[in-house]
């Protein structure tokens, strides 16, 4: 059974894998700057909805109506290297909508 893990992380380990030459890429910087903006546009929106829900990643103990964590969903805004795909997690069951600001300003 896999263990689930923000997106974040597996664009970390990417980045990491393409820094120490684990993973080859012909595209070389361009696919540096991809990774680092991926890693950056997805972890804001985890950061935003941890401190939404008061709590960490899959951490239990919510308090009624601070929601929870219910998948995620997906983007693509255009870059200079191109369309980065990200994740950004959902919450529901929370009181009052959750809307990410962050990502309100990427497109």
């Amino acid at each position: 059974m896999s263990q689930r893990m923000p997106a974040s992380m597996s664009t970390h380990q990417s980045l990491s894998d393409l820094i120490e030459g684990r993973l080859s890429s012909r595209y070389g910087r361009g696919e540096l700057a991809r990774l680092a903006t991926q890693l950056i546009v997805e972890k804001a929106p985890e950061v935003e909805s941890r401190d939404a829900r008061g709590r960490a990643y899959y951490e239990h103990g919510a308090e009624s109506g601070q929601g929870w964590c219910n998948g995620v969903r997906t983007g693509r805004p255009k870059t200079a290297e191109g369309m980065i795909e990200y994740a950004a997690p959902q919450i529901a069951g929370r009181d009052e909508p959750f809307r990410s600001d962050i990502r309100g300003h990427l497109y």
